[in-house]
Formats: C-alpha cells, sequence, structure tokens
C-alpha cells in the first residue's frame, strides 16, 4: 500500500508539468483569439517555456501584461513568435 502512495504521489509531480504546458496552450490559443494574433506558436510556447515563464505566461490577460513580463518569459514568447 505503501508502495502504491509513493508511485501515484510521483505520478502526479510528474504529470503537473505537462498539465501546465497544456493550459498553457489553451490560454495561448484562447489569448489569440481574443486579441485576433497568431496562435500558430502556442505549441511552441507550451513546449519552450520553463516553469516560472509559464506561470507568468497563464497570467497574462491582454497586451498590457506583456510588458511586464520578465526576460525569461519574453524569451519564450521570441523564440516560439519571432515576428511579435
Amino acid at each position: 500500500m505503501k508502495k502504491l502512495i509513493i508511485a501515484l504521489a510521483v505520478a502526479g509531480f510528474s504529470a503537473a508539468p505537462t498539465l501546465a504546458s497544456s493550459d498553457l496552450e489553451g490560454h495561448c490559443e484562447a489569448y489569440a483569439v481574443e486579441n485576433g494574433s497568431d496562435a500558430s506558436g502556442c505549441s511552441c510556447l507550451a513546449e519552450t517555456a520553463d516553469a516560472d515563464a509559464t506561470a507568468e505566461l497563464l497570467s497574462v490577460q491582454g497586451p498590457e501584461d506583456l510588458e511586464a513580463l520578465s526576460d525569461n518569459a519574453k524569451g519564450a514568447i521570441q523564440a516560439c513568435f519571432p515576428d511579435a
């Protein structure tokens, strides 16, 4: 029983980044629709952004929020949306 609990805990922790990246991809796509921008780099962004950048990017609600992002988050955007 103890081994099962440990295995489930490990599986939960290892799935967390995957969930965050899929959340980021969906958030990116919704942002693109709402703001009339390109969503083609959203899957790239979800794969490229580290945990800190993902947390920041998930908080973006409008264009004004983009300016307040860290260089790390802006770098992930630039990597996936080079024309931005």
